[in-house]
């Protein structure tokens, strides 16, 4: 039995972990050094605090990355970012980004790299999430949860307790590169 403890602890400690993460396909990825200025450029190289709700929108055949910053001032070119490059419009798949292709990426206060999903994981993945009074809230508008997103963790802040937000386990920013990375 004093064998069997550590086994059934770690089995408890993984189902806890695996929760945090979610289990839809998410294949992300984005070519920073292409737009540099762009409003997820600066979410992602930033020390922390910085983050960028992006939708992947298809109009007039071509894929666009529309970005929502929680906090700053862009210019519009810095917020629409039209993917017209072989990179950005052929080789990526914008169907992988999550429940209903949108995530919400950046780094919390101290820096840690996150991304989340944009569906409001209370409501069964099918309402968006925007942005709150404070630029580290989100909010859901069905069940008026807020979300706070700049621990290391996200957590509901007011409204009926609930799930955190749904979080995509690998996230990697190579600034030489110039290239974002989202998957699970």
């Amino acid at each position: 039995m004093k064998k069997l403890l550590p086994l059934i602890l770690l089995l408890f400690w993984s189902c806890e972990t695996d929760n945090l993460y979610s289990s839809v396909y998410c294949n992300f990825v984005f070519q920073a050094n292409i737009y540099p200025t762009s409003a997820l450029t600066r979410a992602i190289g930033g020390t922390g605090g910085d983050f960028c709700i992006v939708k992947a929108v298809m109009e007039k055949g071509v894929w666009h990355l529309k970005l929502t910053p929680n906090q700053g001032t862009y210019d519009k070119s810095d917020l629409d970012l039209t993917m017209s490059t072989a990179i950005g419009n052929e080789r990526i798949s914008y169907a992988g980004m999550g429940y209903k292709q949108g995530l919400i990426i950046g780094r919390t206060y101290s820096g840690v790299l996150r991304a989340y999903d944009l569906q409001c994981p209370n409501c069964d993945n099918n309402y968006e999430l925007k942005w709150g009074d404070n630029p580290q809230e989100l909010l859901c508008n069905k069940c008026h949860r807020i979300y706070d997103i700049y621990s290391e963790y996200s957590y509901v802040k007011s409204g009926d307790q609930g799930h955190a937000l749904t979080m995509y386990r690998y996230v990697n920013y190579n600034q030489q590169q110039g290239r974002l990375t989202v998957n699970n």
